[in-house]
């Protein structure tokens, strides 16, 4: 009997609305997305979401809004249908993954657990961590190091700080894909040159966005070559390499990374600085197709990983964000001295611990 009543409950039930009257704020082309749909569309009225074999009601409230996280979203490369509008490209990380980051507590275990396979690797070696649990844990972070391609990063924030209107159509967007791609010198020294005027200017902007921040180890001056190169008790200087013309450190640059998943979320600082949730959603897009591993991903278990690579012929770096079935893992890596594959390993093992830490499932 309840099986019938259902199926008549289904026959007579309004038919979805029309598409013009559906606007869709979320998700956008070129977005990270774990599975919110948000906007406007009729009173009362149901909205089919569809992704590759997944399909979802998703009902619209009294006051015409709608806005939920739909559950099992595909991951990797795809397209959304919301209400007959079809949004491509996204690419889908776990349900609810995108959230700000709590504030840090220090987890001393896993800290030590760090330091011990630090004094495996035979290079310099520092990491930071911190998590959707708000767990953090370090070694050396607040140790200097040669920054190298790392310090696109903030360079593409600056950028976004500068960005009116959609970013996929501006001038930003064809550089940026080549620095999250290829790590590309020749587009970040556009990127300076567009946002600063100069290479030395456009450097020296993002030196202040980093210190605005309260991020006051990053330092460059100038643009890359073209033909290659580039507070807390868990900022401990433990081993600190030798002095870098384009610095920073693990601390500042996984503080900086979390900042960029809070925007996404539609918090933190970087909303004053005029970069919207949009536009740090479609970052995190371009940083989760980068072609370099870098140190994080081998870790991951197969998670998404947004990511942004440094290495030189005596620095390996990587500063990523996971996307776990739970939330952000951020994590900040770098290396100084003789490259071996001790640094690989040490990232693989580690990232695969600090997910084992906090509950991976």
């Amino acid at each position: 009997m309840l099986r019938l009543m259902l199926m008549l409950a289904a026959l007579v039930a309004a038919p979805p609305p029309d598409p013009a009257s559906v606007h869709v704020a979320q998700p956008q082309p070129y977005e990270l997305w774990d599975g919110r749909v948000r906007g406007t569309a009729p009173a009362g009225s149901t909205l089919v979401v569809v992704s590759r074999k997944h399909r979802w009601r998703v009902p619209v409230a009294a006051d015409g809004r709608f806005d939920r996280v739909l559950p099992d979203v595909p991951r990797g490369d795809g397209r959304v249908t919301v209400g007959g509008h079809t949004v491509t490209p996204v690419f889908g990380v776990p349900s609810g993954s995108i959230l700000p980051l709590p504030k840090p507590r220090p987890d001393l275990s896993l800290s030590k657990r760090l330091r011990h396979l630090a004094g495996m690797v035979t290079p310099h070696v520092s990491i930071y961590s911190r998590s959707w649990s708000g767990r953090a844990a370090a070694y050396n972070a607040g140790a200097e190091f040669e920054a190298a391609s790392t310090l696109k990063l903030p360079i593409m924030l600056v950028a976004l700080s500068d960005n009116h209107g959609e970013l996929e159509r501006s001038e930003y967007w064809d550089p940026m894909v080549r620095v999250t791609r290829y790590s590309d010198n020749a587009a970040a020294n556009e990127l300076l040159e567009q946002t600063g005027g100069s290479d030395a200017d456009g450097a020296a902007d993002m030196v202040e966005l980093m210190k605005s921040l309260g991020l006051t180890h990053t330092y460059m001056a100038g643009g890359y070559l073209i033909d290659g190169g580039g507070g807390s008790s868990l900022l401990a200087v433990v081993d600190q390499p030798p002095t870098a013309y384009k610095h920073t450190t693990a601390g500042d640059m996984a503080a900086l990374a979390a900042m960029l998943v809070d925007a996404a979320a539609g918090q933190g600082p970087l909303l004053r600085h005029g970069i919207s949730p949009h536009e740090a959603r479609e970052l995190l897009y371009l940083m989760v197709h980068a072609q370099d591993r870098g140190l994080v991903p081998a870790g991951a278990h197969g998670l998404p990983v947004a990511h942004k690579i440094g290495w030189l012929d005596d620095a390996d770096n990587d500063v990523a964000v996971i996307f776990t079935y739970h939330g952000p893992l951020v994590v900040a890596i770098y290396s100084n001295g003789i490259e071996d594959l001790s640094v690989e390993t040490f990232g693989e093992i580690a990232v695969s611990d600090l997910l084992t830490a906090d509950n991976l499932g």
